[in-house]
């Protein structure tokens, strides 16, 4: 037994014993075994109270030499099952509060914020962002070891039996790929039209004969991505913020919805000025669909487009209104093309996984390999907080702060089509 545990156990022994002679005197046993328990529990109480003074030492001194990850047992939430859950929580949330900074000026303050607290917590790096966005579709925790699988897959259909597993939407994040990038920009090509010009070459050709080997060719862009800084934030209360499970719970849930939020709007509309990147719908190279006879009927023109340059299909973008009106859809006799209101299955459009953006304009789709856009990582998810904004300090009340720096590109514009629904 530890120290607390041998506590415990003598004091429970003590109130056996006055429990049993509650209605008498003690015998002269009780009493020597009283007085032997007594000298026991001081002596253990003593030896408890030095080592959480020298583990509390231990802890500071180590966190400020190298800076790393502390939980300290702090006096008003020393119970064992409030350290499993900090431990055991995962996701950005998670990786802040179990910071060196954040468990370090917690400690320093063992019963809560209040007003006048100066609030200024160092910026706490969460993860990088392939990280953050493979463990969020696989729903593990951020630091949870993880293997790369392929996006975009449908789920197989299993007839007659009945499947009631149901998969994740997907989401735009889940269709572009993500990498890393070492500087501020650089330059590259786009590949904005394709000819493919392969065919059979005699062996012999004669002097006379005008044949010529051919050629295939590639129509380029100059492009430069550019790392841009994508960033939200939050109010707390200073209550919040001492309670790591909560303040964790609440980072989670905002920061993924407002993160995701910002990057799929400057991926599909940046405007490449002001301080924007270039988006899907302003990038030059991009196909092209104009409307014809109605929705599903232009999506096929798209898709023999993509297909004439052999470009892979891996996705079909649209927005909620349109993706209402694919549902919608009726035969002659009132029939839904799809599965209707109560069926349940892929989401697709001519065999193509049928995606939904609350950022993409309403009676446009984005159709093609979803592949060739990608997100690459510069410093990675960083969160910070601090009191020191508005009356913030007056008000208990602190400013936490999310950033990603990072820079698009688009590879192939040519293996995208942009298609018009109306």
């Amino acid at each position: 037994m530890n120290l607390r545990q041998q506590l415990k156990a003598a004091l429970d022994r003590i109130a056996e014993i006055a429990k049993a002679a509650d209605s008498r005197d003690f015998t002269p046993e009780e009493i020597d075994e009283i007085t032997a328990l007594t000298a026991q529990a001081d002596d253990l109480e003593a030896k408890v109270k030095a080592a959480d003074t020298a583990q509390a030492a231990v802890t500071r001194l180590t966190s400020k030499a190298n800076g790393t990850a502390v939980l300290e047992r702090v006096t008003d939430r020393t119970d064992e099952a409030f350290d499993a859950i900090v431990k055991e929580l995962g996701g950005l949330g998670g990786q802040f509060v179990k910071s060196a900074a954040y468990q370090t000026f917690r400690g320093a303050h063992p019963s809560g914020f209040g007003e006048g607290t100066p609030i200024a917590l160092d910026r706490v790096k969460v993860g990088s962002l392939a990280d953050f966005y493979l463990a969020r579709r696989l729903g593990l925790k951020a630091d949870a070891p993880v293997q790369q699988v392929g996006l975009a897959r449908l789920q197989n259909i299993r007839l007659p039996m009945v499947d009631l597993t149901t998969p994740m939407p997907l989401t735009i994040l889940d269709l572009i790929s993500r990498g890393t990038i070492g500087g501020l920009s650089f330059e590259y090509l786009q590949i904005t039209a394709v000819t493919r010009n392969a065919s059979i070459v005699p062996d012999e050709i004669l002097p006379a004969d005008s044949t010529t080997k051919p050629t295939s060719g590639l129509t380029t862009n100059l492009a430069t991505a550019k790392v841009y800084t994508y960033a939200d934030g939050y109010t707390v209360t200073n209550q919040m913020l001492a309670d790591a499970p909560a303040l964790a719970s609440y980072l989670d849930g905002q920061l993924t919805y407002n993160i995701d939020s910002v990057i799929e709007d400057k991926i599909l509309n940046g405007s490449g000025t002001g301080g924007n990147p270039t988006g899907i719908l302003n990038t030059s190279g991009v196909q092209q669909q104009a409307f014809d006879t109605d929705m599903v009927t232009t999506i096929r023109r798209s898709i023999t487009r993509l297909e004439n340059i052999g470009a892979p299909i891996t996705a079909v973008l649209v927005s909620p209104a349109d993706n209402e009106k694919f549902d919608l859809l009726k035969d002659a006799t009132g029939r839904y093309y799809s599965q209707g209101p109560w069926g349940s299955g892929p989401n697709t459009i001519w065999g193509r996984p049928r995606v939904v953006s609350q950022r993409l304009p309403t009676g446009t789709a984005i159709l093609g390999n979803w592949g060739t856009v990608s997100l690459m990582d510069r410093e990675g998810l960083s969160v910070l907080a601090f009191n020191q904004h508005r009356d913030y300090a007056a008000r208990n009340l602190v400013y936490v702060r999310a950033e990603l720096r990072a820079a698009q590109a688009i590879f192939k514009p040519a293996e995208l089509c942009v298609a018009a629904l109306a």
